[in-house]
């Protein structure tokens, strides 16, 4: 073997002893690394998929509380819209029994209809009733110690302009009731019929003199007292209406 061998089968050698560590020291490792790396992929794909699957839910979540959120307010917006007829209705009814207490008048009445007076007595009873039903229904809603006395002075105040009317219709009706009587008794004497229908008409026009009186005196408390729970009404209904646009805004 010359030298030249010699040197070419050691440089064979060595490179094969250098490939021979390199393979033994790196390679591992890079198979290490790969799967690491592999390992780091499929770590990732994991968390991944629980984010999304967590923010399914929390999408779910958020769309029920809006679904919940929108039935509790539809809810309260029912109540509000439910307050606003009753403080209608209760209006409606205690203006119309009102104005048909202030505006009744003796002059449709005669010897002829009067007997339709007790007709008017009992549309008032009507009315009255109708008025309670309406205030009891509110009272659901309205609590506040300024409303329940002023409803209650406003409340009274008609039943005594009522009473009022009522005590008026009873004493013509029984005034029509007399001279009925009266002139059927004297029906063959005619100078005593006119002078029956004179004390009549005198008697008649006392009553309801009296009757006019006594109704102005007391409607003119009426009408105060209605004036004040139409201004209470009115700031109810402005902080209904506030509430509801505040609650849509939400």
């Amino acid at each position: 073997m010359n030298f030249e061998s010699f040197i070419y089968n050691f440089l064979i050698v060595f490179f094969a002893m250098l490939a021979f560590y390199l393979f033994k020291s790196f390679w591992p490792k890079y198979f290490e690394a790969k799967g690491t790396n592999q390992a780091t992929k499929e770590d990732i794909g994991e968390i991944t998929e629980i984010i999304e699957n967590i923010k399914s839910d929390l999408l779910q979540q958020n769309e029920l509380i809006k679904a919940q959120l929108s039935l509790t307010n539809q809810h309260k917006l029912d109540l509000k819209s439910a307050e606003r007829e009753a403080i209608f209705e209760f209006n409606r009814r205690v203006s119309g029994w009102i104005y048909a207490l202030i505006r009744f008048t003796f002059s449709n009445y005669s010897q002829d209809n009067y007997k339709e007076l007790k007709l008017t007595s009992i549309e008032f009873s009507k009315r009255q009733y109708e008025c309670d039903l309406a205030e009891a229904h509110l009272a659901l809603f309205i609590d506040t110690e300024e409303f329940y006395e002023l409803k209650r002075d406003l409340i009274v105040s008609i039943i005594e302009l009522e009473g009022i009317v009522s005590k008026a219709i009873y004493k013509v009706y029984y005034c029509y009731s007399r001279f009925e009587i009266e002139l059927e008794l004297e029906k063959s004497d005619a100078r005593k019929q006119a002078d029956i229908r004179a004390s009549f008409y005198k008697e008649e026009k006392l009553i309801i003199d009296a009757y006019r009186k006594d109704s102005i005196e007391k409607y003119k408390k009426v009408h105060e007292f209605h004036t004040q729970m139409t201004r209470l009404i009115k700031t109810r209904l402005r902080q209904l209406e506030d509430f509801e646009n505040n609650l849509e805004a939400e």
